[in-house]
């Protein structure tokens, strides 16, 4: 067992790693800000996975663990399976290697970055006597699951109020909002155009100024059923009814890529429906694209059509850091996020109320301009990644002592 340092905290995270969405790109952030002179990370997760890979850029040790892999969501409200649950009793072997993670590591707190992870962190917590605490990244119901982790936790740190526990003490909860890094997150002119020519180039017309160029409507996100991406394809065809007597171009950018099988079905309905409804020339998809920063400035407008509640989307968040307005279903945290200064909600499984929303927002420039002026602002206000670092760390000094 390693001694440990009395000047610094080891602090152990676990995430399972099996893919990098939101909550995989928040803990990377908070590793990258982590003031390193007072605390020491090492990361438990999926050895041979990419997280693990981006981990270990951020300098955290990368602490290889049979963790079970993430849940794949399949419709509104059934959150896991029993599969999933099957498959996470198999693991229980890992509460050994936690074990002997923490003792060999001398850790002195568990930072966990989901529910399954948490419920394994929690009784190692509990066998070592040391403080652990969970980021609770969504916002709906895992039931007895939710109250049986509750018991095993010091502390709950919130996304959003959309994921508090009503059943839980508020004082083991702290809210915490998503961050960014504010300056990094800003692309230059001159990458903004590269992809720019990367995605439009072939058959192009030539741009002789800044006002010929398609207003670009995007969604940045994996493409998976939940986040109700069918209704902006939809919503294309209805916007031609909307704005045809404009001369407005729109353009909508799928962003990403599927990742369970389920969701290369939907890629696949997705594509089908465009075709079936004539916008094949409005609709682009992109693929994977690992740059959401450079991205996400090229877009107008940041759509988040999800049809099932999220905690706190990091594309909201990203958005308002490079000032663009958002469109987003009022689901989860969602609604916490846009204000009417710095977006539009609609109801969710509402294609018209889509394309009513874009309708506006490109025929009033005005508008626009402002919205997007307010939605750096707000982000500078409360979405710095320093902000979240601090409050988070100011967590653990508490625990700690």
């Amino acid at each position: 067992m390693k001694t440990r340092d009395p000047s610094k905290y080891n602090i152990l995270y676990l995430d399972s790693g099996s893919g990098i969405g939101g909550g995989q790109r928040s803990l990377l952030l908070l590793l990258k800000s982590l003031n390193k002179q007072c605390f020491t990370p090492f990361v438990g997760c999926l050895g041979e996975s990419p997280f693990a890979t981006e981990v270990a850029k951020t300098n955290a040790q990368v602490l290889p663990l049979s963790l079970p892999e993430a849940h794949n969501k399949t419709d509104k409200v059934k959150r896991f399976t029993s599969q999933d649950l099957l498959n996470d009793f198999q693991q229980l072997r890992v509460i050994l290697q936690l074990h002997r993670a923490v003792k060999q590591h001398a850790i002195d707190l568990i930072h966990a970055n989901s529910l399954s992870v948490a419920l394994l962190g929690g009784i190692v917590a509990k066998l070592n006597r040391i403080p652990i605490l969970m980021h609770k990244r969504y916002a709906t119901s895992y039931g007895i699951l939710d109250k049986i982790c509750e018991k095993l936790l010091h502390r709950v740190i919130l996304v959003s109020e959309a994921t508090r526990w009503d059943f839980a003490p508020k004082a083991k909860q702290t809210l915490i909002y998503n961050g960014v890094d504010l300056e990094a997150f800003q692309a230059s002119e001159a990458e903004v155009e590269t992809l720019r020519t990367e995605l439009f180039s072939v058959n192009a017309k030539p741009i002789e100024s800044e006002s010929e160029l398609p207003i670009l409507v995007g969604v940045v996100t994996r493409i998976t059923p939940e986040k109700g991406i069918h209704f902006l394809v939809r919503a294309m065809a209805e916007l031609k009814k909307i704005l045809l007597n404009e001369s407005v171009d729109i353009k909508l950018l799928i962003v990403g890529g599927p990742y369970f099988q389920k969701d290369h079905d939907y890629m696949a309905s997705l594509k089908q429906e465009v075709a079936d409804l004539g916008v094949e020339d409005s609709v682009v998809f992109t693929g994977f694209l690992s740059d959401t920063r450079v991205v996400t400035t090229l877009l107008d407008i940041v759509l988040v059509p999800s049809i099932i509640p999220e905690a706190c989307p990091r594309t909201i968040i990203e958005a308002m850091a490079v000032g663009k307005p958002v469109i987003a279903t009022p689901l989860g945290g969602s609604k916490e996020l846009v204000i009417p200064e710095t977006g539009i909600l609609v109801p969710p499984e509402n294609a018209e109320a889509i394309a009513s929303a874009i309708a506006e927002l490109v025929t009033d420039r005005e508008q626009l301009i402002a919205m997007r002026k307010a939605a750096r602002e707000r982000a500078e206000q409360l979405f710095s990644s320093e902000k979240n670092t601090a409050l988070t760390e100011a967590v653990y000094t508490e625990l700690l002592t």
